[in-house]
């Protein structure tokens, strides 16, 4: 099956993104949806795709490396990037 048609569930968490390159830098995130291989994550700032990421839940039980595949800007100056999941501890998908 092709990662960008699996089916993705709608799921809300808080997570925190730090660029690839400087993660002394954070910015607060909250996702909408979720897959086996990816999420969609709103944030408040334009992220470059092809962009590399951490990913971490609040909390840090969870974390990935990930690629940003787009990112789309929204109402209320917020955007939504869609990321590739590259690599992760467990339980994403059944959080």
């Amino acid at each position: 099956m092709d990662a960008r048609t699996e089916m993705r569930r709608p799921q809300t968490f808080r997570v925190l993104l730090s660029h690839g390159q400087r993660r002394s830098f954070t910015e607060p995130g909250s996702t909408e949806n979720i897959s086996p291989h990816g999420l969609r994550v709103r944030t408040g700032r334009f992220w470059e795709p092809d962009a590399r990421l951490i990913v971490q839940s609040f909390g840090n039980e969870l974390w990935a490396r990930a690629r940003i595949v787009y990112c789309q800007t929204l109402p209320a100056n917020t955007f939504a990037i869609g990321l590739e999941l590259l690599a992760r501890t467990g339980g994403w998908i059944t959080r």
